[in-house]
């Protein structure tokens, strides 16, 4: 799926993980969400008759499930149940995206990745003898497209997390020492 083309219908992940992003004219990218198993995503355009309204990239192997357009409107036309369904998804959806426009206008870069990190920790973090570990997933400028930034700011903010002991940064992985002092900066 490619920002601008035309719907096709709506994807299903089966299995993997996708980033779904927007690119400025200059060539910034903006990532909007990490996408998973049992999530969908390209939706709206499949309603709204517009194109699609951003890219996807697989950040590792996916089995995605094309639900051709004509199949979901004809769903959501005989079977009210899968309309408010899909209505509560949405909203959740709205919901979601109206939290990220208020992070990206009212936080700093070095409050977003405190956010990021202190929630995949809860999420997928794993528990041990040095704190909480999670596996990095994403390159610097991913993590920079998802927080809305620059690769070096959001270098200098890791290092500030650092160096502040709240976090240890290795290769494949951050380590939170201090989950309450990273949920200060939420």
């Amino acid at each position: 799926m490619t920002e601008g083309e035309p719907c096709a219908g709506f994807y299903f992940v089966r299995s993997g993980a996708l980033r779904l992003f927007r690119t400025a004219p200059d060539g910034r990218e903006q990532t909007l969400r990490i996408v998973g198993p049992g999530e969908t995503f390209g939706e709206v355009p499949v309603f709204d008759g517009g194109p699609n309204a951003a890219s996807v990239e697989a950040l590792e192997e996916s089995d995605v499930v094309l639900v051709p357009a004509v199949v979901a409107q004809v769903l959501v036309e005989r079977y009210p149940a899968v309309a408010r369904a899909l209505l509560r998804h949405l909203a959740v959806r709205l919901r979601a995206f109206n939290e990220l426009v208020e992070q990206l206008s009212l936080q700093t870069v070095q409050q977003r990745l405190a956010r990021y990190l202190y929630t995949e920790a809860r999420q997928t973090g794993m528990v041990t003898a040095e704190g909480v570990v999670i596996e990095r997933q994403l390159s610097g400028q991913d993590l920079a497209s998802l927080v809305g930034s620059v690769r070096e700011v959001v270098a200098r903010s890791l290092r500030a997390l650092e160096d502040e002991g709240v976090i240890a940064v290795e290769r494949h992985r951050y380590i939170v020492r201090d989950m309450e002092g990273l949920r200060r900066y939420l």
